[in-house]
């Protein structure tokens, strides 16, 4: 099964770096550019295959833009991580406001939950578990997602690589093939 990963476009709560998982916003310029380009650059490959997205317009958005004839299916089970009272927050406002729980989940980000936040775990096990039941189907697709969802996915399929290290830049997909027995990256960030 060959399955793409697309993360999305870019919106203005990236450009700003706040944190940001369930507030739903939509892309700025530069995603819907993002996007474009992505849609050209996947030209060549016969993607007539499922698209899934979140229920976040964000997603649903630069799928629209990348696969503008395509059918989308939306599944909240992609929806990012909601970060609870740090939403719409970046680092320095977050340290200010809550300076204990910043602390603490920067030494234990897997374990620590912000007040009002989807724990780790849960999250997690959300994905994976739609994720098995789009397996089990044996069929290629591609999932139009957010970081953090694409990161669960990878770091579950390969292990040896540590969760903040895997980098999935917007504007580029990642091309995996996924067997019964072995997962391979096809391309990474291309």
């Amino acid at each position: 099964m060959k399955i793409v990963l697309i993360r999305h476009g870019e919106t203005e709560y990236n450009r700003k770096h706040l944190f940001y998982g369930k507030t739903d916003v939509l892309l700025n310029e530069a995603g819907i550019q993002q996007a474009y380009l992505l849609n050209e650059k996947l030209a060549g490959m016969s993607l007539e295959v499922p698209i899934y997205t979140s229920s976040l317009k964000r997603t649903i958005e630069t799928a629209e833009l990348i696969f503008p004839s395509q059918k989308k299916i939306t599944l909240k089970e992609f929806d990012e991580k909601d970060f609870g009272l740090w939403e719409g927050l970046d680092a320095n406002q977050i340290n200010e406001k809550f300076p204990e729980e910043w602390q603490k989940w920067l030494s234990s980000p897997f374990e620590m939950t912000p007040t009002n936040a989807e724990n780790f775990s849960d999250f997690q096990q959300r994905v994976l578990g739609c994720l098995e039941k789009m397996l089990q189907k044996k069929q290629d697709f591609v999932i139009v997602g957010h970081l953090g969802v694409l990161r669960v996915i990878l770091k579950n399929w390969f292990p040896e690589y540590e969760f903040w290290e895997i980098a999935l830049e917007q504007g580029n997909y990642t091309l995996v093939e996924v067997g019964d027995l072995i997962t391979k990256v096809i391309e990474w960030n291309k």
